[in-house]
């Protein structure tokens, strides 16, 4: 009799061993919100070139000419138009693969004028990929990724 129920323990420890392994699902931390977020609709300068692009399933703006500041921050102009459903965000990507610029998360109807770098910079004109990613509200999972090649220019 002891062997019986010493099986059938065994059995369901097993059995909720492998509900829980099957279910597990690992923390998810989203990205953080653009704290230099501003609602409304950016009026950049003129000579950066804010245009707009569509993607498919989500639009976005953002200046086609990039200036490093004195102070080595960008302006960029990432705007997540009003339609939108999901909430944007972008990184900068110099030659070697090093992220120099990356913004929070923006909701629809926000944008960020500029970024700080996250490395330090040589002051030179320098090609960057911008990666624009597309989030989902719900879940913050993947709706798009665009690579947009550039040159960031000395201001």
């Amino acid at each position: 009799m002891l062997t019986i129920v010493a099986s059938a323990v065994c059995t369901l420890a097993l059995a909720v061993a492998i509900f829980f392994v099957v279910n597990y699902r690992p923390q998810h931390t989203p990205p953080p919100f653009e704290p230099g977020a501003v609602t409304g609709t950016p009026e950049p300068p003129e000579r950066i070139g804010h245009v707009g692009f569509d993607a498919g399933n989500f639009t976005f703006m953002i200046a086609s000419v990039m200036y490093q500041q004195e102070d080595g921050s960008v302006g960029l102009y990432l705007t997540n138009p009003l339609g939108n459903d999901v909430y944007l965000m972008c990184e900068v990507i110099d030659q070697d693969g090093n992220t120099i610029y990356r913004s929070g998360l923006l909701r629809p109807g926000e944008y960020v004028a500029g970024l700080y770098p996250t490395a330090r910079l040589g002051g030179e004109i320098i090609d960057v990929i911008v990666h624009i990613y597309a989030l989902e509200p719900e879940g913050f999972f993947s709706a798009g990724t665009v690579m947009l090649g550039n040159v960031l220019q000395l201001y």
